[in-house]
């Protein structure tokens, strides 16, 4: 098993729940043991998409300080979950074929291999 290929897997099933649970908030189950579970599904996103996501973290930062958005209120939960959504997404399935393409991006002469007839 290629362990790299399942994390985009694992990262896809993570990131749909926490949509999921995200439109039970929106539509006014207001709990405390969903938004933690909703903080616990936006931390395991943003770890398994780290390098795409630290401009989601600096996102969440800025509208904390510039437009008063509480990272751990109801409206900073909907900004870092579709937020980091969109940024794995991107991640996941558009930036990471450039990353690690699944064949080469060069065609093997194998100019020293070569039998001379």
């Amino acid at each position: 098993m290629n362990i790299k290929s399942n994390l985009k897997y694992i990262w896809s099933g993570i990131a749909v729940f926490s949509m999921i649970l995200t439109t039970f908030l929106w539509f006014g189950y207001d709990s405390e043991n969903l938004q933690n579970t909703i903080y616990v599904l936006n931390g395991l996103m943003l770890v398994l998409s780290l390098p795409c996501s630290l401009f989601s973290v600096l996102v969440v930062v800025l509208a904390n300080h510039y437009l008063g958005i509480n990272p751990f209120s109801a409206e900073g939960i909907y900004l870092s979950t579709i937020f980091l959504f969109v940024v794995g997404l991107m991640q996941w399935f558009w930036v990471a074929r450039v990353w690690s393409p699944n064949e080469s991006m060069f065609q093997n002469l194998n100019l020293l291999d070569a039998k001379v007839d």
